[in-house]
């Protein structure tokens, strides 16, 4: 088995679409990561604002809630390798106008300008994954596809690292505009890779008006049945709340009071994207254990524990007063979050049917960021309000997060999960694909 993966791989290095979609998509990966990080440490580091930086992620988050959906209409109606070019490049182009406006100065309209930018690079963004992950069977062989997702994800795994780290090499070398033009560059020359993709012949549906609109209302009674098989099902309306509630304490928390929480006390950006490193690294070592353990097949009473010691890391952050504890807080909530995302998604890839898998799998990721803005915009209204101070909010946000992981023990539809016949069946291999469960 070792000697066919390892064959494989091989087989997928020598497939140049498949490295020219790869290299693609780590340089979108990278630039997204940096680019979040980048943005965060601007405004809460020039600019000073805590409300801003709730504003501003607020615009971030709801255009890509918006247009999930959208983005997957999107890439099963039109060509996939042109949705990704098309979203790499505006991204692009926006970070360079944006770049050029910062030249000008921040004046009383730059606020408005940020939010619009945000708004504008969330809503391209949507539109890059859809397309990105709807294109790779068509570029490899069905035998391949399990190692290409897998290798497709690393991508996301190095981004994690490599963003934080091109980010902290930039803080403080250079200035903020030409950080964001390097960026900007970034996405171009990922735009050259995907260009270079073979396009691929799309026969567009030449059917009547009456046709697209059955096709239209067949497509909303689809997500309305993914919704209702999903919650039908006590263990996945179970998972998929918790999911929700939990990553609602979870971003507010550490994507937007962490840098201010940082910022107030005393530390440089480049603390700040160590920060965010050590989270990558936990991750790719969380996943390394969690494959160990096979996923935890057997050991799923560990999962809330797990989740609970994620919330006391962050609520730890209000003692932290050396980095160096920070960055060990950091590596273990990352290693939590792997060992607690993959099993969940082992779990659903195994108990629901083929038919029905994909709109389960849209509606988790849909509840994964649904309720970020909202966590946005209570987080910044506190701090504008001076109700809690960042360390506060960590504080109490990690023991909300901590508490509702431990009251899944309270549910039998989770202490007997693991009884359910298509999860004590022999799971197979290539249906093993790990997939994140928090934004």
């Amino acid at each position: 088995m070792e000697m066919s993966t390892l064959t494989t791989n091989n087989s997928l290095w020598k497939n140049g679409s498949f490295v020219r979609l790869w290299c693609g998509t780590l340089f979108s990966a990278m630039a997204d990561g940096a680019f979040f990080i980048l943005l965060n440490w601007y405004i809460v580091n020039a600019m000073g604002s805590g409300a801003i930086l709730g504003t501003t992620l607020i615009c971030l988050s709801i255009p890509r809630l918006l247009f999930m959906l959208a983005g997957g209409v999107a890439a099963d109606r039109l060509n996939r390798k042109w949705i990704m070019f098309s979203s790499l490049l505006v991204r692009g182009i926006i970070l360079a106008c944006f770049s050029l406006l910062m030249l000008q100065g921040i004046g009383a309209w730059f606020p408005v300008s940020l939010y619009v930018m945000a708004a504008l690079f969330g809503t391209v963004d949507a539109f890059f994954w859809p397309a990105r992950s709807s294109i790779l069977p068509s570029l490899v062989s069905r035998e391949q596809l399990a190692p290409a997702n897998s290798l497709m994800e690393l991508c996301h795994q190095i981004s994690l690292v490599a963003g934080p780290v091109i980010t902290a090499l930039l803080i403080g070398t250079v200035s903020y505009p030409i950080m964001f033009m390097i960026l900007a560059c970034t996405f171009f020359v990922g735009t050259l890779f995907v260009l270079s993709l073979h396009s691929h012949s799309y026969t567009k549906d030449t059917t009547s008006e009456s046709s697209t609109e059955s096709r239209a209302s067949s497509y909303f009674k689809d997500i309305v049945g993914g919704i209702r098989f999903t919650y039908s099902i006590p263990i996945l309306a179970l998972i998929l709340t918790t999911s929700l509630f939990t990553n609602m304490m979870f971003s507010g928390p550490v994507n937007m009071i962490i840098p201010i929480h940082v910022n107030d006390l005393g530390w440089n950006g480049s603390a700040f994207s160590s920060l965010s490193t050590s989270l990558g690294v936990g991750m790719i070592v969380g996943g390394i254990l969690t494959g160990l353990f096979k996923g935890f097949r057997g050991k799923f009473m560990l999962l809330p524990v797990i989740l609970g010691c994620m919330g006391v890391g962050i609520s730890s952050y209000y003692f932290i007063e050396e980095l160096s504890f920070g960055l060990v807080s950091h590596f273990l909530i990352g290693m939590a979050l792997s060992m607690t995302n993959i099993p969940f998604i082992t779990y659903i890839q195994s108990i629901v049917p083929a038919n029905m898998l994909g709109r389960v799998m849209s509606l988790l990721s849909l509840m994964s960021v649904g309720f970020g803005p909202v966590s946005y915009a209570l987080c910044s209204f506190l701090l504008a309000k001076n109700f809690a101070t960042p360390g506060l909010l960590l504080f109490f946000g990690g023991i909300i997060f901590a508490s509702i992981s431990l009251s899944l023990f309270f549910f039998r539809s989770f202490r007997q999960m693991e009884q359910h016949p298509n999860w004590k069946r022999p799971m197979v291999e290539e249906q093993q694909l790990p997939a994140a469960l928090s934004s």
